[in-house]
């Protein structure tokens, strides 16, 4: 079937520019997502570029291709910001393509030919699309790789056919006419079209599923302290609750509030008080395990679940958070703002009992330490009989 060349070029005309045009929106709507800019201008970029390709002349072949080079240029910046890699990993990449935009250049006014110019722009989009499909598979975080790794295949599958096209011109029978034949030209514009349409839905696949992805982690993270949320904790707290009763195994919980918080605020300020959350945050992240879970569950109070931890240890660990705490200081032009924390203690007994009841236990706990003097640990457990009196090993704090 014989293909007319100047239909091809409109269709992907105008797919490229309803392509940006999209992303354009995308672009403004989310601004904070980096990269998405890079490909609404390359997107416009290559449009114009094959609006102008059926201009005869060099200037209008060298304005068409140019315009094409310095969209595939914009295209590979944006898939490196998107994934949020460092600018200059581009820098060899970007040289390469304008290294062979300068042979393109060449071919075209100093010594005009057309099999060079074919050579030379098919290894310029190999190297373009290579580059790119490598990024994506390679530097894609976890929640990308579905969409990434689709939209690096179809990268790749180009690449493989830019560089079959750059083999053709070098082996095929020109017939003296020194002039691209038309079954390449059909062929290649149809390959541009399909690999427009398909790679703006995957570019527009990675950033939903980076939506959802950061909508995922807001729903599960406290927005100030990066720690989980109450939510997290609880539905944790509930199903390691039902595991330690039918494994036989150690749970507690350790209830922490940060001792006269509200003074800090009134005298400091908010965003002083803000500091301090995030500071005393870290400082839970280090002192804890990784199997160990923190969440921010009130304005100054943070929970501790920890998995396969008797009394004793978990008293241990209390104390070190304690100390460590107590270690904090924020520098400000009025002076230091320091801190201390009170923790409750409870611990999932023989015979155990349900998630809240363990929250209780801690709670009654934290409140007996606030009562006895703050910068404490005080301890209960859950027994058979409901909550039990505190241990010796709860006396603890600044007469440990």
């Amino acid at each position: 079937m014989d293909l007319d060349i100047p239909s091809l070029l409109v269709v992907n005309t105008l797919l490229q520019t309803v392509a940006a045009l999209c992303l354009l929106m995308a672009a403004l709507s989310l601004p904070r997502q980096a990269g998405l800019s890079y490909w609404a201008a390359s997107g416009f970029a290559q449009a114009a570029g094959l609006a102008l390709n059926s201009q005869t002349g060099w200037l209008g072949l060298l304005s068409s291709n140019f315009l094409i080079f310095t969209g595939y240029g914009l295209a590979y910046v944006g898939v490196v910001r998107f994934l949020g890699r460092p600018v200059h990993e581009t820098w060899p990449v970007l040289v390469a393509g304008a290294l062979l935009a300068a042979v393109f250049l060449w071919f075209t006014v100093g010594a005009p030919e057309s099999r060079g110019r074919i050579l030379v722009s098919s290894l310029f989009f190999t190297t373009l699309s290579a580059a790119i499909a490598w990024h994506l598979v390679r530097h894609a975080e976890r929640d990308l790789c579905p969409a990434a790794t689709v939209t690096g295949a179809l990268y790749a599958a180009w690449a493989l056919l830019a560089l079959a096209r750059a083999g053709w011109a070098l082996v095929i029978d020109w017939e003296g006419t020194m002039q691209e034949p038309h079954a390449m030209k059909v062929a290649t514009r149809l390959v541009i079209i399909c690999i427009t349409t398909t790679v703006t839905n995957g570019y527009l696949w990675m950033i939903s599923r980076r939506l959802d992805s950061e909508l995922m982690q807001q729903a599960r993270q406290d927005p100030l302290t990066g720690v989980a949320n109450r939510r997290v904790l609880w539905a944790a707290g509930e199903m390691e609750v039902s595991r330690a009763l039918r494994h036989h195994r150690a749970l507690s919980l350790l209830m922490i509030d940060i001792d006269h918080f509200k003074a800090v605020n009134d005298r400091w300020g908010h965003g002083t008080g803000d500091a301090l959350l995030v500071a005393v945050a870290d400082c839970l992240t280090r002192e804890l395990r990784r199997s160990d879970i923190l969440a921010r569950v009130g304005g100054e109070e943070f929970m501790a679940l920890l998995p396969e931890t008797g009394l004793e240890d978990a008293w241990a660990v209390a104390e070190r958070v304690r100390q460590q705490t107590a270690t904090i200081s924020l520098d400000r032009p009025q002076g230091a703002v320091r801190c201390t924390v009170s923790i409750g203690v409870a611990t999932l007994g023989a015979d155990g009992h349900v998630w809240e009841e363990l929250v209780t236990a801690a709670d009654q706990a934290l409140y007996r330490a606030k009562d006895t003097g703050r910068n404490r640990t005080e301890t209960l457990s859950i027994g058979p009989g409901g909550l039990e009196t505190p241990l010796p090993l709860a006396q603890s704090g600044w007469t440990a």
